[in-house]
């Protein structure tokens, strides 16, 4: 028994390992130019004052400016709890130089630009002669529960698709707290002047869902009220039977 089951840990272990070791070998290598260069499901906001402007959509997607004027490399990946942490994957890769010229991917490697993926992140570095722009990109990500690494230092804003709210305590929450809300052609924008903490979290809802929580939390009201009467009108025709057999009923039952 002893045997087989240290076999069994060390089968286990030596997958482990190889999995972790083909993971390393295959997770790197530089981001296709075909994903670098596809259009951008919406016009990207290159004239935010913020060095961070997110818009988010219920299309799964978001896209991102990022100020990068005092940036000569940007490290972008997402942290998880067993696997570490792990590349950002993205796509409609954009860079504006001051002058507002806007190239895509494939122009960026030409003229110098890095944007490289290894097991553990994406980087992309900045050529001679990029000082002073803007980074632009798309991404998967949720309006219902949206996180990011604050990648950049500075201000950040995230635009929630219309219709979408974070107003209910119970179902709406942003992080960091020191955060405002202004309505900018029928949606809800959140600011921060400056961020300082490791990342940001929004957790939004459609305004119409509330409809549908209301509902539910009725039906389930008058479900637990139901269920109690029931019970109760049980309880007392068992006493009742209990009564006619002579086998009494005592006080504490009663109570």
């Amino acid at each position: 028994m002893n045997r087989r089951f240290a076999l069994a840990v060390a089968v286990v272990a030596l997958l482990a390992v190889s999995a972790g070791c083909l993971g390393y070998v295959t997770g790197g290598g530089e981001v296709a130019n075909e994903t670098l260069d596809a259009d951008p499901p919406r016009e990207y906001n290159f004239d935010s004052d913020r060095d961070a402007e997110i818009d988010l959509s219920t299309d799964s997607q978001y896209t991102v400016v990022y100020n990068v004027s005092d940036i000569d490399e940007l490290r972008l990946y997402e942290g998880t709890v067993y696997a570490g942490d792990q590349p950002l994957e993205f796509e409609a890769f954009r860079y504006q130089y001051p002058d507002g010229e806007v190239i895509d991917g494939s122009e960026f490697r030409a003229r110098g630009g890095v944007i490289d993926r290894t097991p553990d992140e994406t980087w992309v570095r900045f050529a001679e002669g990029m000082e002073g722009g803007k980074l632009a990109f798309t991404a998967a990500g949720s309006p219902r529960r949206f996180t990011t690494i604050t990648y950049v230092d500075g201000s950040y804003a995230v635009t929630l698709p219309p219709g979408f709210s974070t107003a209910v305590p119970i179902v709406g929450h942003v992080s960091p707290r020191s955060h405002e809300i202004e309505t900018v052609d029928g949606r809800d924008r959140i600011t921060w002047d400056s961020v300082t903490s490791g990342s940001i979290v929004v957790q939004s809802y459609r305004e119409t869902d509330l409809l549908v929580f209301g509902v539910i939390l009725v039906v389930a009201t008058i479900a637990a009220v139901a269920g109690t009467v029931y019970f109760r009108r049980q309880l007392e025709a068992l006493r009742e039977q209990r009564r006619e057999m002579g086998l009494g009923v005592y006080e504490d039952e009663e109570d």
